[in-house]
């Protein structure tokens, strides 16, 4: 169960259109379910935190926008499923070197000098 999990599984879906419209009009328990049914575990708070990496970082580095109420990206929601707005407004911005940094565990160590 991993964050990882849930980037290997979102890249499928980018990948394989098939599956993709498949899953597209899940509920999230069927979605946590089906998904572990073809080997990507993972839990619905590690699938909200890479989402929220992943438009995090659109926002801030890809349209030069502060995150908030107003981002120009969430008007791109509006008619779409929950999953197409995830792969083709989130994931399809990002390469996959900057997929694999959202997904990295962050290192919580206090340093003092």
């Amino acid at each position: 169960m991993s964050q990882e999990n849930v980037a290997s599984f979102l890249n499928l879906l980018l990948n394989d259109s098939e599956l993709r419209e498949k899953f597209k009009t899940r509920n999230l328990a069927e979605l946590l379910f089906h998904a572990e049914n073809i080997g990507q575990r993972f839990t619905f708070e590690q699938l909200s935190q890479v989402i929220a990496a992943m438009e995090i970082k659109i926002i801030r580095e890809k349209l030069g926008e502060d995150f908030g109420p107003y981002s120009s990206l969430w008007v791109k929601m509006w008619g779409k499923y929950r999953l197409e707005y995830i792969i083709d407004n989130l994931l399809s911005g990002l390469s996959e070197e900057e997929l694999e940094q959202l997904i990295q565990p962050i290192d919580h160590t206090i340093v003092i000098d």
